[in-house]
Protein backbone atom coordinates (compact mmCIF):
# COMPACT_ATOMS: atom_id res chain seq x y z
CA UNK A 1 0.00 0.00 0.00
CA UNK A 2 1.48 3.31 -0.80
CA UNK A 3 2.05 6.05 1.31
CA UNK A 4 -0.79 7.98 -0.14
CA UNK A 5 -3.27 5.46 0.42
CA UNK A 6 -2.18 5.15 4.30
CA UNK A 7 -3.08 8.66 4.72
CA UNK A 8 -6.06 8.98 2.93
CA UNK A 9 -7.26 5.87 4.74
CA UNK A 10 -6.16 8.12 8.03
CA UNK A 11 -7.76 11.28 6.93
CA UNK A 12 -11.49 8.89 6.13
CA UNK A 13 -10.94 7.61 9.83
CA UNK A 14 -10.13 10.40 11.27
CA UNK A 15 -12.17 13.13 10.01
CA UNK A 16 -11.15 15.75 12.38
CA UNK A 17 -8.03 15.56 11.79
CA UNK A 18 -5.67 18.84 9.86
CA UNK A 19 -4.15 16.87 7.24
CA UNK A 20 -0.84 18.70 6.61
CA UNK A 21 0.37 15.95 4.55
CA UNK A 22 -1.12 16.81 0.69
CA UNK A 23 -0.30 19.50 -1.31
CA UNK A 24 -3.82 20.58 -2.57
CA UNK A 25 -3.96 24.37 -3.59
CA UNK A 26 -6.44 26.42 -1.26
CA UNK A 27 -10.28 25.91 -2.72
CA UNK A 28 -10.47 29.50 -2.31
CA UNK A 29 -8.79 30.08 -5.31
CA UNK A 30 -11.20 27.99 -7.53
CA UNK A 31 -14.33 30.49 -6.70
CA UNK A 32 -12.22 33.05 -8.46
CA UNK A 33 -12.41 31.50 -11.74
CA UNK A 34 -14.85 32.35 -14.08
CA UNK A 35 -14.75 29.83 -16.21
CA UNK A 36 -18.07 30.67 -18.38
CA UNK A 37 -16.15 33.80 -19.09
CA UNK A 38 -13.13 31.60 -20.20
CA UNK A 39 -15.49 29.37 -22.25
CA UNK A 40 -16.38 32.60 -24.19
CA UNK A 41 -13.67 33.86 -24.87
CA UNK A 42 -12.24 30.59 -26.37
CA UNK A 43 -15.09 29.62 -28.25
CA UNK A 44 -14.61 33.21 -30.09
CA UNK A 45 -11.17 32.94 -30.61
CA UNK A 46 -11.94 29.64 -32.33
CA UNK A 47 -14.49 31.66 -34.45
CA UNK A 48 -12.10 34.19 -35.16
CA UNK A 49 -9.51 31.91 -36.20
CA UNK A 50 -10.95 29.33 -38.02
CA UNK A 51 -14.80 31.33 -39.49
CA UNK A 52 -16.76 28.66 -37.75
CA UNK A 53 -20.27 29.58 -37.12
CA UNK A 54 -21.53 28.44 -33.33
CA UNK A 55 -22.55 25.01 -34.63
CA UNK A 56 -19.33 24.13 -35.71
CA UNK A 57 -17.65 25.53 -32.28
CA UNK A 58 -19.81 22.86 -30.64
CA UNK A 59 -18.70 20.05 -32.79
CA UNK A 60 -15.00 20.70 -32.48
CA UNK A 61 -15.23 20.57 -29.09
CA UNK A 62 -17.43 17.96 -28.98
CA UNK A 63 -15.68 15.54 -31.76
CA UNK A 64 -11.89 13.89 -30.64
CA UNK A 65 -9.15 16.59 -31.24
CA UNK A 66 -5.76 16.41 -32.06
CA UNK A 67 -3.54 14.70 -29.93
CA UNK A 68 -1.37 17.47 -29.84
CA UNK A 69 -3.94 19.57 -27.94
CA UNK A 70 -5.87 22.88 -29.09
CA UNK A 71 -3.61 25.75 -26.91
CA UNK A 72 -0.67 25.52 -28.32
CA UNK A 73 -0.33 28.73 -28.98
CA UNK A 74 -1.81 30.37 -25.92
CA UNK A 75 0.78 28.27 -24.38
CA UNK A 76 3.69 29.38 -26.45
CA UNK A 77 3.01 32.86 -25.32
CA UNK A 78 2.43 32.11 -21.65
CA UNK A 79 5.94 30.44 -21.75
CA UNK A 80 7.72 33.38 -23.23
CA UNK A 81 6.04 35.69 -20.96
CA UNK A 82 6.56 33.91 -17.74
CA UNK A 83 9.27 31.66 -18.44
CA UNK A 84 11.50 32.92 -21.24
CA UNK A 85 10.77 29.90 -22.93
CA UNK A 86 10.98 30.35 -27.00
CA UNK A 87 8.78 27.59 -27.53
CA UNK A 88 6.83 27.80 -30.86
CA UNK A 89 3.38 26.13 -30.98
CA UNK A 90 4.52 22.97 -32.66
CA UNK A 91 6.69 22.18 -29.78
CA UNK A 92 4.14 21.76 -27.51
CA UNK A 93 2.22 18.93 -26.51
CA UNK A 94 -0.98 19.37 -24.13
CA UNK A 95 -1.08 16.56 -21.61
CA UNK A 96 -3.41 14.96 -19.04
CA UNK A 97 -1.65 16.73 -16.24
CA UNK A 98 1.92 16.68 -15.79
CA UNK A 99 1.93 13.00 -14.66
CA UNK A 100 1.04 12.07 -18.55
CA UNK A 101 4.22 14.25 -19.41
CA UNK A 102 6.47 12.12 -17.50
CA UNK A 103 4.95 9.08 -18.96
CA UNK A 104 5.55 9.82 -22.59
CA UNK A 105 9.09 11.09 -22.02
CA UNK A 106 9.77 8.00 -20.18
CA UNK A 107 8.14 5.50 -22.97
CA UNK A 108 9.74 7.74 -25.41
CA UNK A 109 13.27 7.31 -23.31
CA UNK A 110 13.48 4.24 -21.84
CA UNK A 111 13.66 1.65 -24.90
CA UNK A 112 16.17 -0.90 -23.53
CA UNK A 113 15.52 -2.54 -20.35
CA UNK A 114 18.90 -1.61 -19.34
CA UNK A 115 17.97 2.57 -19.96
CA UNK A 116 17.57 4.63 -16.93
CA UNK A 117 16.00 7.15 -15.11
CA UNK A 118 18.40 9.00 -12.57
CA UNK A 119 15.72 10.63 -9.64
CA UNK A 120 17.44 12.59 -6.81
CA UNK A 121 15.57 11.48 -3.41
CA UNK A 122 13.65 12.35 -1.46
CA UNK A 123 11.68 13.48 -4.08
CA UNK A 124 7.96 13.35 -5.84
CA UNK A 125 6.99 10.21 -5.11
CA UNK A 126 4.03 9.42 -8.16
CA UNK A 127 6.82 10.05 -10.38
CA UNK A 128 9.07 7.30 -8.35
CA UNK A 129 5.82 4.99 -8.99
CA UNK A 130 5.07 5.85 -12.26
CA UNK A 131 8.81 4.62 -12.95
CA UNK A 132 7.90 1.34 -11.44
CA UNK A 133 3.96 1.05 -12.73
CA UNK A 134 5.68 1.60 -16.19
CA UNK A 135 8.47 -1.34 -15.50
CA UNK A 136 11.15 0.89 -16.26
CA UNK A 137 14.35 0.87 -14.26
CA UNK A 138 15.08 4.11 -11.46
CA UNK A 139 18.48 4.44 -9.84
CA UNK A 140 17.39 7.01 -6.30
CA UNK A 141 20.44 9.94 -6.11
CA UNK A 142 20.76 10.71 -2.54
CA UNK A 143 20.38 14.21 -2.11
CA UNK A 144 23.15 14.54 0.48
CA UNK A 145 25.37 12.98 -2.03
CA UNK A 146 24.75 16.22 -4.21
CA UNK A 147 25.26 18.74 -1.60
CA UNK A 148 27.79 20.46 0.37
CA UNK A 149 27.96 21.46 4.25
CA UNK A 150 26.43 24.37 3.28
CA UNK A 151 23.28 22.91 1.59
CA UNK A 152 24.30 24.03 -1.97
CA UNK A 153 25.11 21.41 -4.95
CA UNK A 154 27.53 19.85 -6.65
CA UNK A 155 26.11 18.27 -9.82
CA UNK A 156 29.69 17.29 -10.66
CA UNK A 157 29.00 14.30 -8.62
CA UNK A 158 26.83 12.57 -10.68
CA UNK A 159 29.26 11.86 -13.52
CA UNK A 160 30.53 9.05 -10.90
CA UNK A 161 27.14 8.00 -11.13
CA UNK A 162 26.61 7.30 -14.16
CA UNK A 163 30.21 6.23 -14.93
CA UNK A 164 29.30 3.33 -12.38
CA UNK A 165 26.26 2.49 -14.14
CA UNK A 166 28.07 2.13 -17.08
CA UNK A 167 30.37 0.02 -16.10
CA UNK A 168 27.81 -2.08 -14.31
CA UNK A 169 25.93 -2.40 -18.39
CA UNK A 170 23.42 0.20 -17.36
CA UNK A 171 22.59 3.35 -19.74
CA UNK A 172 21.62 6.25 -17.51
CA UNK A 173 19.28 8.18 -20.07
CA UNK A 174 17.65 11.12 -18.23
CA UNK A 175 17.37 12.65 -14.60
CA UNK A 176 14.32 13.97 -13.07
CA UNK A 177 14.87 16.94 -10.86
CA UNK A 178 12.06 19.66 -9.21
CA UNK A 179 14.11 22.37 -8.88
CA UNK A 180 11.68 25.07 -7.94
CA UNK A 181 10.33 24.99 -4.57
CA UNK A 182 10.91 21.25 -4.64
CA UNK A 183 8.46 18.74 -3.37
CA UNK A 184 9.11 17.39 -0.38
CA UNK A 185 12.45 19.51 0.16
CA UNK A 186 11.77 23.10 -0.77
CA UNK A 187 14.62 23.69 -2.07
CA UNK A 188 15.16 25.78 -4.99
CA UNK A 189 18.05 25.68 -7.04
CA UNK A 190 20.32 28.72 -7.47
CA UNK A 191 20.65 29.86 -11.52
CA UNK A 192 24.34 28.37 -11.45
CA UNK A 193 23.37 25.48 -10.36
CA UNK A 194 21.07 24.94 -12.71
CA UNK A 195 24.21 26.06 -15.30
CA UNK A 196 26.15 23.63 -13.71
CA UNK A 197 23.57 20.50 -14.31
CA UNK A 198 23.35 21.15 -17.70
CA UNK A 199 26.73 21.31 -18.11
CA UNK A 200 27.47 17.81 -16.35
CA UNK A 201 24.63 16.39 -18.35
CA UNK A 202 26.09 17.83 -21.75
CA UNK A 203 29.24 15.94 -20.68
CA UNK A 204 27.57 12.51 -20.01
CA UNK A 205 24.69 12.41 -21.89
CA UNK A 206 21.72 12.98 -19.74
CA UNK A 207 18.54 14.64 -20.72
CA UNK A 208 16.50 16.20 -18.16
CA UNK A 209 12.65 16.30 -16.96
CA UNK A 210 12.44 19.46 -15.51
CA UNK A 211 9.27 19.58 -13.27
CA UNK A 212 7.78 22.82 -13.02
CA UNK A 213 4.51 22.22 -10.93
CA UNK A 214 5.37 24.50 -8.30
CA UNK A 215 7.50 27.26 -10.10
CA UNK A 216 5.70 29.90 -10.47
CA UNK A 217 4.59 29.82 -6.19
CA UNK A 218 7.90 32.49 -5.70
CA UNK A 219 7.52 34.65 -2.70
CA UNK A 220 9.78 37.41 -3.56
CA UNK A 221 10.07 39.44 -6.83
CA UNK A 222 12.41 37.21 -8.86
CA UNK A 223 13.06 33.58 -9.24
CA UNK A 224 15.72 31.46 -10.88
CA UNK A 225 15.57 31.18 -14.73
CA UNK A 226 14.36 28.17 -15.24
CA UNK A 227 16.64 25.46 -16.45
CA UNK A 228 14.53 25.04 -19.94
CA UNK A 229 15.06 28.77 -20.88
CA UNK A 230 18.96 28.19 -20.18
CA UNK A 231 19.39 25.12 -22.50
CA UNK A 232 20.98 25.92 -25.49
CA UNK A 233 21.64 22.27 -26.34
CA UNK A 234 18.14 20.66 -26.10
CA UNK A 235 19.03 18.75 -23.46
CA UNK A 236 15.72 19.77 -21.69
CA UNK A 237 12.04 18.36 -21.46
CA UNK A 238 9.73 21.01 -19.61
CA UNK A 239 6.50 19.54 -17.41
CA UNK A 240 3.87 21.99 -16.31
CA UNK A 241 0.60 21.93 -14.96
CA UNK A 242 -2.46 23.71 -14.16
CA UNK A 243 -3.29 22.07 -11.52
CA UNK A 244 -1.80 24.30 -8.34
CA UNK A 245 -2.10 27.59 -10.54
CA UNK A 246 -5.70 27.43 -11.20
CA UNK A 247 -7.57 23.74 -9.87
CA UNK A 248 -6.97 20.13 -10.06
CA UNK A 249 -9.86 19.28 -11.59
CA UNK A 250 -9.26 20.93 -14.80
CA UNK A 251 -6.23 18.08 -15.21
CA UNK A 252 -4.17 20.03 -18.06
CA UNK A 253 -0.57 20.45 -18.16
CA UNK A 254 1.99 20.32 -21.00
CA UNK A 255 4.94 18.97 -22.29
CA UNK A 256 7.52 21.30 -24.09
CA UNK A 257 10.02 19.57 -26.26
CA UNK A 258 12.28 21.13 -28.88
CA UNK A 259 11.50 21.69 -32.70
CA UNK A 260 12.93 18.75 -33.82
CA UNK A 261 11.62 15.89 -31.53
CA UNK A 262 7.98 17.58 -32.10
CA UNK A 263 5.86 18.11 -35.54
CA UNK A 264 2.51 15.99 -36.05
CA UNK A 265 5.02 13.12 -37.45
CA UNK A 266 6.86 12.83 -33.99
CA UNK A 267 7.09 9.76 -31.95
CA UNK A 268 5.69 11.18 -28.37
CA UNK A 269 3.06 12.48 -30.29
CA UNK A 270 2.26 9.11 -31.81
CA UNK A 271 2.76 7.86 -27.99
CA UNK A 272 0.09 9.82 -26.82
CA UNK A 273 -2.05 8.92 -29.99
CA UNK A 274 -1.81 5.31 -28.43
CA UNK A 275 -2.32 5.98 -25.24
CA UNK A 276 -4.70 8.65 -23.94
CA UNK A 277 -5.68 9.95 -27.42
CA UNK A 278 -5.91 13.35 -27.11
CA UNK A 279 -6.88 15.82 -23.96
CA UNK A 280 -10.28 17.11 -23.10
CA UNK A 281 -11.06 20.02 -25.49
CA UNK A 282 -14.14 20.88 -23.15
CA UNK A 283 -11.03 21.44 -20.31
CA UNK A 284 -8.31 23.00 -22.96
CA UNK A 285 -10.95 25.66 -23.57
CA UNK A 286 -11.04 27.02 -19.93
CA UNK A 287 -7.43 26.99 -19.33
CA UNK A 288 -7.48 29.00 -23.49
CA UNK A 289 -9.85 31.54 -22.50
CA UNK A 290 -8.22 32.00 -19.14
CA UNK A 291 -4.55 32.77 -20.93
CA UNK A 292 -6.70 34.98 -23.02
CA UNK A 293 -8.46 36.80 -20.16
CA UNK A 294 -5.04 37.17 -18.49
CA UNK A 295 -2.90 38.09 -21.82
CA UNK A 296 -0.95 35.11 -21.43
CA UNK A 297 -0.06 35.36 -18.28
CA UNK A 298 -0.16 33.70 -14.88
CA UNK A 299 1.66 36.73 -12.65
CA UNK A 300 -1.23 38.75 -12.55
CA UNK A 301 -3.31 36.07 -11.06
CA UNK A 302 -0.88 34.72 -8.79
CA UNK A 303 0.47 37.98 -7.21
CA UNK A 304 -2.30 37.95 -4.67
CA UNK A 305 -2.67 34.06 -4.21
CA UNK A 306 1.11 34.39 -3.58
CA UNK A 307 0.89 36.54 -0.60
CA UNK A 308 -2.08 34.25 0.67
CA UNK A 309 0.24 31.24 0.74
CA UNK A 310 2.95 33.65 2.27
CA UNK A 311 0.66 34.16 4.88
CA UNK A 312 0.09 30.52 5.21
CA UNK A 313 3.58 29.80 5.42
CA UNK A 314 4.33 32.32 8.34
CA UNK A 315 1.64 30.99 10.31
CA UNK A 316 3.30 27.57 10.43
CA UNK A 317 7.01 29.13 10.89
CA UNK A 318 6.05 31.49 13.92
CA UNK A 319 4.45 27.98 15.66
CA UNK A 320 7.43 25.76 15.02
CA UNK A 321 9.30 29.13 16.48
CA UNK A 322 7.72 29.15 19.23
CA UNK A 323 7.21 25.07 20.22
CA UNK A 324 10.53 23.82 19.04
CA UNK A 325 13.33 25.89 18.82
CA UNK A 326 16.28 25.04 20.72
CA UNK A 327 15.11 21.50 20.05
CA UNK A 328 17.12 19.23 17.63
CA UNK A 329 14.19 19.62 15.72
CA UNK A 330 15.57 22.32 12.43
CA UNK A 331 14.21 23.30 9.28
CA UNK A 332 14.41 25.74 6.32
CA UNK A 333 12.44 28.51 5.70
CA UNK A 334 10.96 27.90 1.85
CA UNK A 335 10.89 31.23 -0.26
CA UNK A 336 8.22 29.72 -1.94
CA UNK A 337 5.82 26.90 -3.21
CA UNK A 338 3.62 24.57 -0.91
CA UNK A 339 6.16 22.83 1.39
CA UNK A 340 8.17 22.99 4.47
CA UNK A 341 10.26 20.40 5.52
CA UNK A 342 11.19 19.23 9.42
CA UNK A 343 14.40 17.33 9.99
CA UNK A 344 13.86 15.40 13.00
CA UNK A 345 16.80 13.24 15.14
CA UNK A 346 14.59 9.96 15.31
CA UNK A 347 12.58 8.09 12.71
CA UNK A 348 9.36 9.28 11.27
CA UNK A 349 7.49 5.99 10.50
CA UNK A 350 4.23 5.05 9.55
CA UNK A 351 3.66 3.40 13.59
CA UNK A 352 4.66 7.54 14.63
CA UNK A 353 1.89 8.52 11.85
CA UNK A 354 -1.01 6.63 12.86
CA UNK A 355 -0.38 7.83 16.96
CA UNK A 356 0.49 11.48 15.51
CA UNK A 357 -2.99 11.23 13.69
CA UNK A 358 -5.22 9.06 16.38
CA UNK A 359 -4.04 10.95 19.24
CA UNK A 360 -3.44 14.45 18.08
CA UNK A 361 -5.30 14.92 15.03
CA UNK A 362 -2.60 15.78 12.74
CA UNK A 363 -1.19 14.26 9.70
CA UNK A 364 2.28 15.03 7.50
CA UNK A 365 4.44 13.20 4.83
CA UNK A 366 6.72 10.90 6.17
CA UNK A 367 9.65 11.19 3.28
CA UNK A 368 11.01 7.93 3.80
CA UNK A 369 8.52 6.35 2.05
CA UNK A 370 8.60 7.58 -1.36
CA UNK A 371 12.05 6.52 -1.94
CA UNK A 372 13.53 3.89 -4.12
CA UNK A 373 16.59 3.88 -1.64
CA UNK A 374 16.53 1.68 1.19
CA UNK A 375 18.87 4.21 2.80
CA UNK A 376 18.76 8.07 2.59
CA UNK A 377 16.44 10.91 4.47
CA UNK A 378 14.19 8.85 7.09
CA UNK A 379 13.61 11.23 9.80
CA UNK A 380 12.21 13.81 7.20
CA UNK A 381 8.37 14.93 7.16
CA UNK A 382 6.44 17.17 4.89
CA UNK A 383 4.39 20.19 5.66
CA UNK A 384 1.84 21.21 3.13
CA UNK A 385 0.86 24.91 4.07
CA UNK A 386 -1.29 25.75 1.11
CA UNK A 387 -4.76 24.32 1.27
CA UNK A 388 -5.81 25.49 5.39
CA UNK A 389 -6.40 28.97 6.55
CA UNK A 390 -3.15 30.32 8.62
CA UNK A 391 -5.10 30.02 11.86
CA UNK A 392 -5.92 26.13 10.82
CA UNK A 393 -2.49 26.01 9.52
CA UNK A 394 -1.45 27.13 13.29
CA UNK A 395 -3.65 24.86 15.11
CA UNK A 396 -2.29 22.12 13.12
CA UNK A 397 0.98 22.99 13.30
CA UNK A 398 0.90 22.93 17.25
CA UNK A 399 -0.92 19.79 17.37
CA UNK A 400 2.12 18.46 15.26
CA UNK A 401 4.82 20.08 17.98
CA UNK A 402 2.78 18.95 20.70
CA UNK A 403 3.31 15.26 18.98
CA UNK A 404 6.93 15.92 18.25
CA UNK A 405 7.97 16.70 21.67
CA UNK A 406 7.29 13.09 23.05
CA UNK A 407 10.45 12.31 21.03
CA UNK A 408 12.17 14.82 21.40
Amino acid sequence: MSILSVINGLSSNYPDAISLALGRPNPDVYNRLELNRYRELFRARLMEQYSFDHEQVIEYLLSYGPSEGLIQHQLSQLLANDENIEASADSILVTNGCQEGFNLVLLHELTSENDCVLIIEPGYFSFSNLVDILGKRGVSVPLDTLQDADGGFDFSKLESYVQDLNDSGFNPKLIYINPSFNNPMSYCLSESARLDLLEVCARTGLKIIEDSTYASFSFSQTAPASIKSLDSQGLVYYVGSFSKTLCPGLRIGYLVLDDDKAGKDGELIHLKSHTTLNTSALTQELVGGFLIEHDHSLQPWLSDIKQEYRLRRDAMLAVLAEELSGSQAHWEIPEGGFFLMIHLPFEFDLEKLEECVKEYEVACMPVKYPSLAASGEKNGIRLAYSYYSPEQIAEGTRRLCKFLKKYL
